[in-house]
């Protein structure tokens, strides 16, 4: 009802108040009027003085508890929904206002148990399925929440939130087409759904279909073009399908609307570093670590562009600095060894090869790169030979392993064996004239 209307209606009420001040109906309908008016705290005083000249009108208990509910008073609004709920046990509207109403002060399991009245009472009460499946995903039961929410939207196909909550559940199990079904969905029902179509793209994004990801994301942007998230996921899927300049220009908008994001920093650099730009990606990388010190990651890359430099010293120390901070991070460990080998610190890079298998012994780079730091370092074939083996058993598959296994055995001219495992790198599609680690 638009406003105007509310104001006749309103009017009407108040004018047969005035000819039968008793007439409990007259007072709910005008405290109906005045919630419809957000008028809550009037509502409040018309449905009390309905309920003091007829306490049994469960209608108008009814309506007080949403009004209460309105305002975030959802102790007296339970209270008031209890009031209709012992004069007409069976309306399932008013188990199901208690349910949310029990949601909003987290005590999910007397929640629980009035929505699941309400749907008892009516199977098709979309809202009740909807909001049982919420609290369900909040108490980490997300098989039972998944199939609230596909009876919902079973019950009401427009459902908006509830196509947005499945597409969500679908992309907390990885499941991205179906949770792409879900998100179309909603942009259907509501296209100028900025978050949907974010949403839309990062599932894309997740599927490799990077330039209908950008595409979505280029929506989301248009429609809210203040909305950072939006420019930082189009930047990101932008990156991934190779357009690194129009990613770049996406990163610079993102941190013009969130200068402190250092995601969007960290992914500008990474932009510039696809462009060989590694000066420029050094310096963006230092700008998301002043941001967020704590990130390993933007280490890591800023070590990585050091190395493409040919800074393997000032690469060492980034990474030396990485895993003080996260010893736990194999792969830095892996690279700070990669470092170490490009300065002929061989001893010092197996030691770092080490590290990184004591925290990941089926992480098969190190090994590799074990193998190899033997050979340069010591001529240690009979080491490198156990190493190479050692990743061939992580993924007999390896192809680069299979290689360097072959030129460990020739260097130490035990060439049958080293013909061997050449055929087998061949058969996994080594070409002769390709080169090896």
């Amino acid at each position: 009802m638009q406003m105007g209307s509310l104001e006749v209606a309103l009017d009407c009420y108040n004018k047969s108040i005035q000819l039968d001040g008793a007439n409990a109906s007259a007072w709910m309908s005008k405290g109906q009027a005045l919630s419809s008016m957000e008028r809550y705290a009037d509502a409040l005083s018309a449905y009390n003085e309905s309920i003091k000249r007829d306490p049994n009108l469960a209608e108008a208990w009814y309506g007080k508890g949403l009004a209460f509910a309105h305002q975030g008073r959802y102790n007296e609004s339970i209270a008031a929904f209890d009031g209709a709920i012992k004069l007409h046990p069976k309306v399932a509207l008013s188990w199901y206002s208690k349910g949310l109403a029990l949601a909003n002060l987290r005590r999910y399991n007397e929640s629980m148990l009035a929505l699941d009245k309400a749907i008892k009472l009516d199977g098709k009460l979309a809202g009740a399925w909807l909001s049982k499946a919420l609290i369900l995903a909040d108490l980490g039961k997300n098989n039972e929440s998944l199939a609230a929410l596909k009876r919902t939207v079973e019950l009401d196909t427009q459902n908006e939130d509830a196509w947005f909550n499945l597409g969500l559940a679908f992309t907390n199990m990885g499941n991205y087409n179906d949770a792409l079904d879900a998100y179309n969905k909603v942009t259907e029902i509501n296209p100028i759904n900025a978050l949907a179509f974010v949403k839309k793209g990062e599932a894309l994004l997740a599927l490799g279909r990077y330039s209908m990801s950008s595409e979505a994301l280029e929506r989301a942007s248009k429609i809210e073009p203040m909305d950072a998230d939006a420019w930082l996921s189009k930047a990101l899927a932008l990156r991934l399908s190779g357009r690194y300049n129009d990613s770049i220009a996406a990163y610079n908008k993102t941190i013009e609307l969130d200068p402190a994001n250092a995601a969007a920093w960290n992914g500008q650099a990474l932009a510039y570093a696809e462009l060989k730009n590694y000066t420029i990606s050094i310096k963006l990388f230092e700008k998301a670590m002043e941001i967020d010190p704590e990130e390993t990651g933007f280490l890591y890359n800023k070590a990585l562009a050091l190395n493409e430099l040919g800074n393997y010293s000032e690469a060492v120390a980034v990474l030396r600095k990485s895993v003080e901070m996260h010893p736990e991070c194999a792969v830095c460990w892996n690279n700070l060894g990669l470092s170490l080998a490009k300065m002929e610190m061989f001893s010092e890079a197996i030691k770092a090869y080490d590290k990184a298998i004591e925290q990941d012994a089926n992480y098969l780079e190190p090994w590799n790169n074990r193998g190899i730091a033997q050979i340069k370092g010591y001529g240690d074939f009979v080491e490198a030979l156990k190493s190479f083996d050692k990743a061939i058993k992580i993924d007999p598959n390896c192809m680069q392993a299979w290689v360097n296994k072959a030129n460990a055995l020739k260097l130490a001219d035990r060439g049958p064996e080293a013909n061997d495992a050449l055929e087998k790198a061949k058969r996994l599609g080594y070409k002769t004239n390709s080169g090896s680690a």
